[in-house]
């Protein structure tokens, strides 16, 4: 109750300051009213410095400020100004920051000139009998004299806008008038993208920053919590229309480009309003309840989905044909038989060296190894060829890349400055080091959520499973521990179990029967986990870091630099808190720390890793806000996955509970989903293809059959993911062309049961390392950590974030080694729709731009792996023919055909000739000539594309 009316309070006099924005025109120029004197003298201030929370909308604790008649009136606690009595007005010992009672305005003190501006015109106002008063109140009830009409202005551009503090009165009232009301737009169909950009992104960012003010006190009669409340806007009417955020007031407010200004304690990062602006583009998608809605208690009817239930161990079909190959085939051609399918014929041994090793390894075969393949005539080549593939150093550094997109690994922190993490290249190397030497999965999944729990027969197993805790490390910090804590327990549910866990954070799951308190049983685990900080604009060091030395901490050179660094570090905290800006003292201070870090211990080894912190059960927090919390939750696992609340017996955090409950055999997702991504990783498509989603709002398998006889193999095998490729890789059903077939395309577009083999384009990584590779370019050599700058140069905050010159982290070795910052994506992965590192991702989008191509014409890298190339070929071909079939045996895997070679040939001739009077220095016209043919092969859908 007490924190409700201090709230109420700290709005009253956030509302008293920006008081009174519109004034009646004849008011205007009578000097003598208190009116006038307002407008005159206190209105420019309150433009300075409080517009946004009292007036178009926003009426926070009913208080009004779009007249002097309302300030004086005062809100729902009572008048805000003593007339004649400074001291005695609430107004008044806020502005001076006047202790007890409440601070405004919340973001910069007022300037000293302009408090004694207010202190002078309030003691200017005669005191107000009782008569008055009532005189007053009775005026507010008339309606006030209309001022002269102004333009209606739904969102000033930014170039013309005009400062209200400098405007003078008759400018600086003009409201920006809002669209007509919107509630009768009916919902848009929402995509299960959408739900999870609402969950992800929305919803987070409304409960911080919109809650508070318009929920139950709804500000400005306005209510945010529901899309109807959204569209029906407040007492000065819509504030959204949706697909159009240019035109919404609820947009302008965000990008306080006009006078209303949200939220009020300070602007949105440029992120977060472009996911606001996303969100009315799209049409204000809001995920709505099932008409079944989610108890705290799953019932067994809700566990009938078929994902919920234990995969069966189904009977393999058996089908009157020898098209079959192995029982993956008997479950695929039974289901083509049920959908009157017939498969394609089978793909060539080109093709099909081209596919297994771009699959399995994310590079191009060699000309030399496509001749073998060609030439060997026993039955059993296609095995070796997949056994070979499967033994090399390249399909961990594939298969490794692939688990980094799901767990949105990044090699910096994000959020506040984005800062480097050294270590965090370790985590990535255990993942690529797990797929080559076949971990079993179950053990892969304990050691990522519980390896410093897990016992150890060495110290250097022990270290690797500290480092294999990275997985949990690696969560965004956008928002503070919490927003942390939130994203890893979302990312727990979509990696291993294949499921939204995420969106039960503000609520029971709107689909799912996953009730907000499981969620919570969830996050207490993780909360009760150590997390490591990579830095913040706060704290500009690495904290909370796993050492190899146990002891590294306790040695004496490191408490002395401990005790040098606290009283500095105390200092810039202290300084920070206080009101103002002090660019003079900050930075003398920030100087101080990096010095010390200069000169700091070097306590060897160290690692991005978790380590136990105290447990404790969470409270549910309401609408997600950790601010507003409710009853609390005992530690456990998800009940509709026959999960439950830890033992009381358990006193350590629940991790280790938490790997095995999610290793298990039995649990019914767990091998599902793994299989599904590696079927999807050979096939195109999963099983089940939202891959992130085995819910009521997932896609159906295409076929259940297979995929829980494959789950089964999977645990049966001792969880051997090779042998999951394997089993797949010889199929018959791999094996088929691409080739299209009408009568099947009209049944199955989707290519859902597998009559053809579906192709596909090369992601980033498989373009980038081909190009290296075919150009002899490729680094096979150990990559190591990035050249980060050392924590003694650490000086980024949020407005200054970690910005590197990209030259420096530049590399010849595979593209999974690059450097891949969290908050600002390589200019190459956005081009060719690179890793997502803020959110789990199921499968990467595959875009066809004009810009790729420009790319491959006109990029520094294609010219660079063209020339090297080049120079190559001219060193060991003498002809042009010869060299021209060297290229299309490197690039394509294929000799040209004679018509390919003839516009080869006069491709060359005629681009040398341009070429010969404004040849490159050092080349030839004819090896310029030849270097644009080789850019020109890079650019072709033959090499971009995998059949």
């Amino acid at each position: 109750m007490k924190n409700a009316i201090g709230r109420a309070t700290s709005t009253l006099i956030l509302s008293a300051i920006a008081a009174a924005t519109l004034v009646p025109a004849s008011r205007a120029q009578d000097s003598q009213s208190p009116e006038a004197s307002f407008v005159e003298k206190v209105q420019p201030i309150v433009f300075k410095n409080c517009t946004g929370c009292h007036t178009y909308g926003g009426h926070a604790g009913g208080l009004k400020l779009d007249s002097y008649d309302n300030l004086m009136k005062g809100g729902d606690l009572g008048a805000v100004i003593v007339p004649g009595d400074p001291g005695a007005s609430i107004l008044v010992r806020a502005i001076r920051r006047e202790a007890p009672g409440p601070i405004m305005p919340p973001i910069r003190p007022v300037a000293d000139d302009d408090v004694a501006v207010i202190v002078k015109w309030v003691e200017s106002l005669a005191p107000m009998s009782a008569s008055a008063a009532k005189a007053t109140a009775t005026r507010e009830a008339v309606p006030a004299e209309p001022a002269a009409p102004t333009p209606a202005v739904t969102r000033p551009a930014q170039a013309a806008s005009v400062s209200a503090a400098s405007a003078p009165p008759a400018v600086a009232s003009t409201v920006s008038k809002p669209a007509p009301p919107a509630s009768n737009v009916p919902p848009p169909k929402i995509t299960p993208e959408q739900e999870q950009f609402f969950e992800a992104k929305i919803r987070p960012l409304l409960t911080k920053n919109c809650y508070a003010c318009h929920t139950l006190n709804a500000s400005g009669g306005l209510h945010l919590d529901s899309r109807e409340a959204v569209l029906k806007g407040g007492k000065d009417g819509a504030v959204v229309v949706p697909g159009n955020p240019e035109d919404s007031m609820l947009v302008s407010a965000i990008h306080y480009d006009s006078k209303l200004k949200m939220p009020p304690t300070g602007q949105l990062k440029t992120e977060e309003i472009a996911a606001i602006e996303q969100w009315v583009r799209d049409g204000l998608p809001w995920p709505t309840a099932t008409a079944t809605s989610v108890s705290s208690k799953v019932t067994d009817a809700q566990r009938n989905h078929w994902s919920f239930r234990p995969p069966a161990r189904p009977a393999v079909p058996t089908v009157k044909s020898t098209w079959a190959y192995n029982d993956v085939d008997r479950f695929v051609l039974a289901k083509l038989a049920e959908k009157q399918l017939k498969p394609v014929g089978d793909a060539d041994k080109r093709t099909l060296i081209r596919r297994v090793t771009y699959d399995l390894t994310g590079l191009p075969p060699t000309s030399a190894e496509v001749q073998a393949f060609v030439d060997d005539k026993s039955t059993d080549a296609y095995e070796k060829l997949v056994d070979r593939l499967l033994a090399s150093k390249a399909y961990g550094e594939r298969w490794g890349r692939k688990w980094l997109d799901i767990v949105r690994y990044a090699d910096t922190g994000g959020g506040d400055g984005d800062f480097p993490i050294p270590q965090a290249h370790k985590y990535r190397d255990y993942v690529i080091d797990a797929f080559n030497g076949d971990k079993p999965y179950d053990r892969f999944i304990r050691e990522q959520i519980a390896g410093d729990l897990l016992p150890a027969e060495s110290e250097p197993e022990k270290w690797q499973n500290y480092v294999a805790t990275g997985y949990l490390a690696e969560t965004i910090r956008a928002e503070g521990r919490p927003a942390a804590i939130a994203d890893a327990t979302d990312n727990l549910g979509s990696a291993f179990l294949g499921l939204t866990v995420g969106c039960a954070r503000c609520h029971n799951h709107k689909f799912d029967p996953i009730p907000t308190a499981d969620y919570y049983a969830m996050y207490g685990i993780l909360s009760s986990t150590h997390l490591p900080e990579p830095g913040s604009g706060k704290v500009r060091f690495q904290t909370g870091f796993v050492y190899r030395d146990p002891q590294a901490l306790n040695r004496d050179d490191w408490k002395i630099f401990q005790t040098q660094l606290k009283p500095v570090q105390d200092a810039i905290e202290a300084v920070l808190k206080l009101p103002g800006t002090y660019d003079d003292l900050v930075p003398q201070l920030q100087a101080r720390r990096m010095h010390l870090f200069e000169h700091m211990p070097d306590l060897g080894e160290s690692a991005y890793a978790v380590t136990e912190g105290q447990p404790e059960d969470a409270k549910i927090q309401r609408y997600g806000d950790p601010k507003e919390l409710g009853e609390q939750v005992r530690r456990g696992f998800l009940q509709v996955l026959g999960g439950g609340p830890l033992p009381p017996d358990v006193k350590g955090s629940g991790r280790m509970e938490l790997a095995d409950w999610i290793a298990n055999p039995e649990n019914p997702l767990t091998s599902r989903v793994i299989v599904n991504r590696i079927w999807q990783g050979h096939f195109g498509r999963g099983i089940v293809a939202t891959a992130n989603d085995f819910g009521t709002r997932g896609v159906p398998p295409s076929n259940q059959e297979l995929l829980d006889y494959l789950a089964w193999k999977l645990v049966d095998n001792g969880w051997s993911i090779k042998s999951l490729h394997k089993e797949m890789l010889l199929s018959h059903a791999y094996r088929l062309s691409s080739a299209d077939s009408a009568p099947n395309e009209e049944i199955d577009p989707d290519n859902s049961y597998i009559w053809r083999h579906s192709r596909s384009r090369m992601d980033a990584e498989q373009l980038r390392d081909s190009m290296l590779m075919i150009s002899d370019l490729l680094d096979r050599s150990p990559a190591g950590a990035h050249p980060f700058p050392h924590q003694a140069e650490w000086n980024w905050e949020d407005q200054n974030h970690f910005s590197p010159d990209v030259s420096k982290y530049e590399t010849d070795r595979r593209t999974v080694y690059t450097m891949v910052q969290r908050d600002v994506k390589l200019p190459y992965f956005t081009l060719f729709d690179g890793p997502n590192t803020n959110a789990s991702t199921e499968q990467r989008s595959s875009s066809l731009t004009p810009l790729q191509a420009l790319y491959f014409l006109n990029g520094a890298f294609p010219r660079r792996a063209s020339a090297n190339l080049a120079s190559r070929l001219f060193a060991t071909e003498k002809t042009e023919q010869s060299r021209v079939q060297q290229a299309f045996l490197g690039i394509l895997g294929r000799s040209p055909s004679k018509a390919e070679m003839d516009r080869s040939i006069s491709f060359l001739h005629n681009t040398a000739d341009a070429y010969a009077t404004n040849a490159a220095q050092g080349t030839t016209p004819q090896q310029s000539a030849f270097e644009e043919f080789l850019k020109a092969m890079f650019a072709t859908n033959e090499f971009m594309f995998i059949e």
